[in-house]
């Protein structure tokens, strides 16, 4: 009797150690229930834990018997070498050192031998606590409940696809696994498209905000027509619609368009299920049809030839049965009978090379069709049988496992390559399983059953982590119709007559988030929107709502990857102008992407600046000449001017004054004022040469030839605290220009800020008697350089950006303003201020909100090296000063301090 209460002593600790405490389908059902439940340490941990770790019941049962056989001395118990001997029998690769190391743990009398209750004990006790702690730290996968998201319509949602924002697709041939995991890597942002029966479409953004509805125009042969599948062709800015009138619709969704293209007619029966798939050149679409028959389109070259041979079928009805007799090379198409039941999802699988199919029939619950090279070759079919069929699959190409589910409410996960054995079988819903989804990179299954009930399981160790109850899936009574799971953002979306929002949590702090992919080139911000416009050097335009930091647009400027390099608003700021790197300047409107204008090409060097000026478009650049164009949308009858070239470098930088001067600088370190209305240059300022005004010198080619002309002074100067012996000796370009719109032109005010190589900041008056009036270094590295300058708009402060990644402000409020004659020293201000105090009186405002800097300045990204957008800060101390000009008060770095 003693034995045998033994016996079920060791039994009952066997099933605890192993998780289960009853049959397997009542410990998955009590498993999910649980709203979350850690599971065993994964398997890949290193040293001693791993051994620990890989103790599975089955592992236990031969334990058992082996310390019953190593039991050499017949004492009930193992000493260490005995132990050793033991393991080794049954853990291969483990070490000795790793063994005597569990032997310790064990022994915890320390008398050298361990019995088998002792062991077990121990096993249970180290798991248990393990499993406790992991829960304490375990954070659900889905921790905020479901959002609620109306939708005016009382039709059932047929379909939730996400549209990405329109990007250049990385071509990952040549390139090694660390560029090919980073550019996987990448978040893809973009909008949401819901379509419900009737074909009403609607636009979400990632915040599930409705942005657009639209009505589409189907093609009815009948009276009713309902819409029984959607899919996205993003990259060729298509939408497919397969509906009961036995054709499947193509639109342009491209900016605001929503116009039908062509349509795919004379089909056998109506298709249920669609699925595209494309690397960025070819592309493979493919639909199921009610008949359990499965239709394959290929395109060699899908950007360059389009889906289907269109140009054939001008009428844009396309018979199905004409592409099938695969009249093309570049297109390949065929067709198979797969399923004796309509079919429940069709997937195109590269990475198997085959097309993956389920329906709910027995014989062919699933099948994989391997893709034709040619039409003569034979279709190769790989049938999957489960009773009641498979109502739901997905495949993890990181693990090379297919998950399906059905009627008989079992998760299922199998070897692509071996159909009659699954690898595992996990139970707990109670009702079909009618999605799954893989989530490789965090090695969870997402599953959902009809009756509403969402589970998260690990995939390694096949345990539920989490357990949504339908109580908490507020979605009416309608069974759910449609549900979309983005993996980048760990988003899971469910769709009934309402949507409904399960927004997961995102753990790879490891990768680097950015606005862009590539660097920044400019940022520009709209106050009649509430907008910043941004572009980066892949010829991407972004635009981001302020107030919530969302991404509301995206779209290239150009088919191929040309680098932005300029851009500018309009007057009224509706309208915005890019400029490129080969010269190209374009007019778009940024709130839907659509161009409206591409303007004359006059030159095809790159573009530095833009400015709108009195209906014109100003650009200057590499060609360093300044050209203007009337501001028109006819370009046949665009009226444009080049002025005279009075720059013999790259003009670098533009800016204007009143709308009547215009300053441009070049990478001689020329200063060129010009006179808006007339087009002449009628001032020259070059800190290399003099600090007083020059006369500008005719650059033209007519002009290259004649003999340099003297550097005459264009007025006689007052005299200036600064001498020319301060002057730098070495010739620095000069990289910004910034007009004070507020300030007067005169003699003693400088209205004009430049920014030379040096990392120094020059004022200037812009008068005949004006000329170099103050000057302060303007970083705080010997190496830095100043990229970029920017005042508010009443001139008060004065923002840097250098190339260390600082942004500084300085307070420049009566800085070289209406100075007196006879000022030869500066006036001295206090070297350190307090934030606050820069910050002028019309910008601050009130609120219970309060910042606090302890010795930080603010940092940048240089454009060169990074595409984020964002402001950090980074600690650190003022390393010097700036150095005070000599004549009028220098501004204050922005230093907080106690």
């Amino acid at each position: 009797m003693a034995s045998a209460c033994n016996t079920d002593s060791t039994e009952v600790k066997k099933a605890h150690f192993d998780g289960r405490s009853g049959s397997d389908g009542e410990t998955q059902k009590q498993t999910a229930a649980q709203q979350d439940r850690a599971g065993p340490v994964s398997m890949e941990k290193q040293g001693q834990d791993l051994k620990e770790d890989q103790f599975k019941e089955e592992h236990l049962r031969q334990i058992e018997a082996m310390f019953r056989e190593a039991d050499t001395d017949c004492g009930g118990s193992l000493d260490m070498d005995e132990f050793r001997e033991a393991f080794k029998k049954i853990m291969v690769d483990v070490e000795d050192e790793d063994l005597d190391i569990i032997f310790m743990k064990v022994d915890t009398n320390c008398d050298g031998t361990v019995d088998w209750d002792e062991f077990l004990n121990y096993m249970l006790l180290e798991f248990r606590e393990r499993d406790t702690l992991q829960k304490q730290s375990l954070t659900l996968y889905f921790p905020k409940p479901l959002k609620i998201v109306p939708v005016n319509s009382c039709k059932p949602i047929v379909r939730l696809q996400f549209y990405p924002f329109q990007s250049h697709t990385l071509q990952t041939e040549g390139l090694g696994e660390l560029e090919k995991s980073a550019s996987k890597s990448h978040v893809q942002s973009g909008r949401y498209l819901s379509i419900n029966q009737d074909g009403v479409l609607n636009y979400w953004s990632e915040r599930f905000k409705l942005t657009r509805t639209v009505k589409l125009d189907l093609i009815k042969k009948s009276r009713q027509v309902l819409i029984m599948d959607m899919v996205c062709l993003s990259n060729l800015s298509l939408l497919a619609l397969a509906s009961t009138g036995r054709v499947v619709e193509f639109y342009d969704i491209s900016a605001s368009k929503c116009d039908r293209v062509f349509s795919l007619t004379g089909l056998e029966s109506y298709a249920v299920v669609m699925d595209y798939w494309s690397d960025g050149i070819k592309g493979v679409f493919s639909f199921g049809d009610a008949d359990g028959c499965v239709s394959v389109f290929i395109s060699v070259d899908v950007v360059q030839n389009g889906l289907f041979n269109i140009e054939a079928f001008k009428s844009g009805h396309i018979p199905v049965p004409a592409l099938l007799k695969n009249t093309s090379k570049l297109y390949l198409c065929f067709k198979v009978a797969l399923h004796s039941d309509w079919c429940q999802q069709v997937r195109f699988l590269p990475e198997l090379k085959a097309v993956a199919t389920c329906c709910s029939s027995d014989q062919t619950a699933m099948v994989l069709t391997t893709i034709l090279h040619s039409h003569k070759a034979e279709v190769h079919n790989t049938a999957f049988q489960v009773r009641k069929g498979i109502l739901c699959f997905d495949y993890s190409p990181e693990f090379n496992i297919l998950v399906t589910g059905g009627f008989d409410r079992i998760l299922r996960i199998w070897d692509p390559y071996i159909t009659n054995k699954t690898k595992s079988e996990i139970k707990g819903h109670s009702a079909a399983i009618i999605y799954v989804t893989i989530n490789s990179r965090d090695s969870r299954i997402i599953s959902i059953s009809k009756d509403k009930n969402v589970l998260v399981w690990d995939l390694q160790d096949c345990v539920c982590l989490q357990h949504i109850p339908s109580m908490n899936i507020v979605l009416g009574q309608l069974p759910i119709s449609s549900i979309y799971y983005n993996k980048d953002t760990n988003t899971l979306v469910l769709a009934t007559f309402m949507i409904g929002v399960l927004q997961g949590v995102v753990d790879d702090v490891k990768q680097l988030k950015t606005s862009h992919k590539d660097p920044l080139c400019a940022a520009l911000y709209n106050s009649n929107f509430k907008q910043v416009v941004s572009g980066c050097h892949n010829g991407v335009v972004c635009v981001w709502d302020i107030l919530t930091g969302e991404k509301v647009m995206q779209f290239r400027t150009s088919p191929k990857p040309v680098e932005i390099t300029a851009m500018a608003f309009d007057g009224p700021k509706r309208r915005l102008f890019t400029g490129s790197k080969d010269g190209t300047l374009r007019m778009w409107n940024f709130n839907n992407g659509a161009l409206l204008l591409t303007l004359p090409l006059l030159d095809d060097n790159e573009i530095t600046s833009i400015q709108y000026i009195n209906q014109r478009i100003y650009v200057s650049g590499w060609s360093k000449k300044v050209m203007w164009y009337l501001d028109t949308l006819v370009e046949d009858k665009m009226e444009y001017r080049v002025w005279n070239q009075y720059h013999a470098e790259d003009i670098n930088s533009m800016h204007v004054h009143s709308n009547k001067m215009l300053a441009t600088a070049s990478y001689n370190g020329d200063i060129i004022i010009w006179n808006v209305g007339s087009g002449q240059a009628f001032c020259r300022f070059n800190a290399n040469e003099s600090s007083h005004p020059l006369i500008p010198i005719r650059a033209d080619s007519s002009c290259l030839n004649e003999s340099p002309q003297p550097q005459s002074k264009l007025y006689t100067p007052k005299p200036s605290s600064i001498s020319t012996g301060e002057l730098e000796k070495p010739r620095q370009a000069v990289q910004k220009v910034v007009f004070l719109n507020t300030r007067e032109r005169s003699p003693d005010t400088a209205i004009l800020l430049t920014c030379a190589a040096d990392g120094c900041v020059h004022a200037w008056s812009v008068h005949q008697q004006g000329g170099l009036l103050g000057k302060f270094r303007a970083v705080f590295n010997k190496e830095a350089a100043i990229g970029s300058m920017s005042t508010d708009s009443k001139d008060l402060v004065l923002f840097t950006g250098d190339s260390r990644g600082y942004i500084t402000l300085w307070e420049i409020e009566g800085y070289c303003c209406c100075m007196s004659r006879d000022q030869d020293t500066p006036v001295e201000k206090e070297s350190c201020v307090h934030l606050p105090s820069l910050i002028p009186k019309y910008c601050q405002l009130e609120g219970p909100r309060k910042i606090t800097l302890e010795h930080h300045r603010y940092k940048w990204p240089e454009s060169s090296s990074d595409s984020s957008s964002c402001v950090e800060l980074m600690e650190g101390s003022p390393e010097d000063h700036c150095q005070c000009g000599v004549c009028g008060t220098f501004p204050a770095p922005c230093h907080s301090q106690h």
